[in-house]
């Protein structure tokens, strides 16, 4: 990453109150000195004057208290993407047990249609509520509220049909607030030098959260566990909870911490500077509150209002993260995670250990790249990764037509082991792609609008896979997931831009937002 230099304000600049709630700093006299917490803070000019400057990116990056703190931290942040892979097949194999134990009011398909969307009806809302969220309350707040609804969740234990939709409903909630918080937060707060690294660790996070509850699904191969008096579909359903009260519990009650950034915007500049103090060593707080101050001030010159997301300067972006977020979700993958028992009960003809067995490789298969992503990041462009992996993903689509109109076990067999390449591919790639990318070359709200978009195809794609399923089988499932990918990489290949070793402020230049 290149050093970028970033200017101070000049020292013979005159120094004024804050007035009419406009944030200001102070002029710099010591840069060693401690700035205290209380330092009266003067207006952040609209030129800044480039003959004094300070350290580096580098250097301040360098000047962490604790690299270790603030892995802890952004884990502990980014921990609801651990429960957005949980949430994709928890209930996929808990669904004849407790069909069994409840009332229900249609078809099995139509039941299981209504019980998957209903999470994705949850995260849109959730989603669309954290707009207001984000102009009135800070970013650890803002997860508070998502971590409520999370811990409220536990409630979907209670055999009733009513009940469970109606606090799976609080769980998509959480995870929909959660989602576009979470993007954010790591944004404002982790430095330019590691945000690649810890803005892909969503996907690391999200493919342990699928593995673990595959690992968990072993327990209905007893017979017992999956019969209409077992109660283990209730443990299975409680585990979220315990993901968003350890969150709230280590960022909040231990770390006491929250983005700079955030309380800059709500007029809050001596917290936002307690903050920097936590994490960065004496000489480089005031470089940093600098920084994010600029940070603030560029985000609210490009925050123009929802309608300018369609302007010529954010369009091209906005449409990149919203198509991202569409062929993530209509690759194929999304569905075979939520639906992953009932695609595997096909291909298997009903052998329901054989199933279990599946569905825990491919909870593997799915965890593997996340231990390579990062190194693979590191020599290959977002761009190449994109395309490549979107390439391979055809590739695998048309494999899976072809075996798909052969009954045989050897045909089975190699459908599935293409299925496990096609996850392994995505969780290499697009997967974690589409969680870095749409926050990088964004604003906070074109990151909004993109996540917003997410969940509207997932509940599209939860509500009528079911029927797409029983009325066209796997294969001409998959000749529309192969389509939907094509048309996409073409798109791919002409607008998005290589934005490897960039700064934040490079990037945004690259896509002509500067």
């Amino acid at each position: 990453m290149a050093n970028q230099v970033i200017p101070l304000y000049n020292q013979e600049s005159e120094n004024s109150k804050t007035d009419s709630g406009y944030l200001q700093i102070s002029k710099v006299q010591n840069q060693s000195q401690l700035p205290s917490v209380s330092d009266p803070l003067t207006s952040l000019p609209s030129q800044i004057n480039k003959k004094f400057t300070v350290q580096s990116d580098s250097q301040v990056e360098e000047g962490l208290k604790s690299f270790v703190h603030l892995a802890i931290i952004l884990v502990a942040i980014q921990s609801g993407n651990f429960s957005v892979g949980y949430s994709l097949s928890y209930l996929s194999m808990s669904f004849t047990t407790l069909f069994s134990q409840i009332t229900l009011k249609g078809s099995e398909i139509e039941e299981q249609g209504l019980f998957s969307a209903v999470l994705s009806i949850g995260q849109l809302v959730g989603a669309v509520v954290t707009k207001p969220l984000l102009k009135y309350t800070t970013r650890n707040q803002s997860l508070l509220i998502a971590d409520f609804f999370g811990v409220l969740s536990i409630l979907q234990v209670i055999p009733n049909r009513e009940v469970i939709l109606a606090f799976r409903f609080s769980y998509g909630m959480c995870l929909g607030i959660s989602s576009v918080i979470m993007a954010i937060y790591v944004k404002e707060l982790c430095p330019d030098k590691y945000y690649e690294t810890f803005s892909v660790l969503a996907s690391f996070l999200i493919a342990g959260g699928l593995f673990f509850i595959n690992f968990i699904g072993l327990g209905y191969l007893n017979p017992d566990l999956r019969g209409e008096h077992s109660y283990y579909w209730q443990i299975v359903f409680a585990i979220p909870s315990l993901v968003h009260f350890l969150r709230s519990f280590i960022i909040t009650i231990v770390y006491k911490i929250d983005s700079p950034d955030s309380l800059i915007q709500l007029k809050q500049p001596s917290e936002a500077k307690r903050i920097i103090i936590k994490l960065y060593q004496p000489e480089f707080v005031e470089q940093i509150f600098l920084t994010c101050l600029k940070r603030v001030e560029n985000d609210s010159e490009q925050s123009e209002g929802f309608l300018s997301l369609f302007s010529k300067k954010h369009l091209k972006t906005v449409i990149i993260g919203c198509l991202l977020a569409f062929i993530s979700t209509w690759c194929g993958l999304f569905a075979l995670y939520s639906y992953c028992s009932q695609i595997f009960d096909v291909i298997t003809d009903g052998d329901f250990t054989l199933n279990t067995i599946f569905i825990l490789i491919i909870g593997i298969v799915q965890f593997i790249p996340a231990f390579i992503s990062k190194f693979v990041y590191r020599k290959i462009g977002n761009r190449t990764l994109l395309l490549g992996g979107l390439l391979v993903l055809i590739v695998c689509q048309i494999l899976i037509i072809g075996l798909s109109y052969s009954e045989t076990v050897g045909a089975s067999i190699t459908s599935f082991i293409i299925i496990c390449f096609f996850s392994f591919t995505f969780a290499l790639t697009l997967g974690p792609i589409t969680y870095s990318m749409i926050p990088e070359i964004n604003t906070s709200e074109g990151t909004y609008f993109c996540f917003v978009t997410l969940y509207v195809w997932q509940l599209f794609m939860l509500y009528i896979f079911p029927f797409m399923l029983d009325a066209l089988q796997i294969s001409g499932v998959f000749i529309v997931f192969a389509i939907l990918t094509l048309l996409s990489i073409l798109y791919f290949y002409v607008y998005v831009k290589e934005t490897k070793g960039l700064s934040h402020t490079e990037i945004e230049k690259q896509y002509g937002k500067l």
